[in-house]
């Protein structure tokens, strides 16, 4: 991929929970249910081509998106222990901003920035890649994971604020994607 496109890819991941946050009053919670949403759709998208329906190539990523789901709700509990899922994310879904709820606009948006990322590679290549696709995936999910679990350990090392805990959280988000991504960076 092309610098340009990498760079719109690392703000279309990054710059909707930075909005969120700064102009919504999201919470990591909020922010956590977004990224959520995102890898969720982009997992049901893999399921639902025909070149990553095999089993091999699936289970990986399914057992890190559950794994990641569990530590970053255990997390979640740690925070706020009086925390209840149904009432947050329905909170997430029907908040509301110029009386439209947000899950109307986010989660069709997230389906159609998926569909366009798989059209724009079948423009670049010619062809779906399903293993690197799902590779990359998988190793969101981890490092994802992995975030939360050191986000965790601060938390018992430290007691940091809200707005410190979604500082480190968002930096360590955008370092990720800015990782995931480095190698075509350092082509000429």
């Amino acid at each position: 991929m092309k610098k340009a496109q990498l760079i719109s890819e690392i703000l279309g991941d990054f710059l909707l929970p930075l909005l969120g946050f700064l102009f919504w009053d999201w919470d990591l919670y909020f922010i956590l249910l977004f990224i959520i949403f995102d890898l969720s759709i982009r997992l049901v998208f893999a399921f639902f081509r025909p070149e990553s329906r095999k089993l091999a190539l699936l289970l990986r990523p399914v057992l890190f998106y559950f794994t990641f789901l569990i530590i970053s709700h255990f997390y979640i509990v740690l925070t706020e222990p009086t925390w209840r899922f149904a009432s947050a994310f329905s909170a997430f879904f029907w908040y509301e901003d110029f009386f439209i709820p947000q899950g109307f606009i986010l989660i069709p948006l997230l389906i159609y920035t998926e569909r366009s990322r798989q059209r724009m590679e079948l423009m670049l290549h010619g062809s779906y890649n399903a293993v690197s696709h799902l590779k990359k995936l998988g190793a969101r999910l981890i490092a994802s994971t992995v975030i939360f679990m050191l986000m965790s350990i601060c938390l018992a090392i430290f007691s940091w604020s809200e707005t410190a805990e979604i500082s480190f959280f968002l930096s360590a988000w955008l370092l990720l994607l800015i990782s995931e991504n480095k190698a075509a960076f350092l082509k000429e």
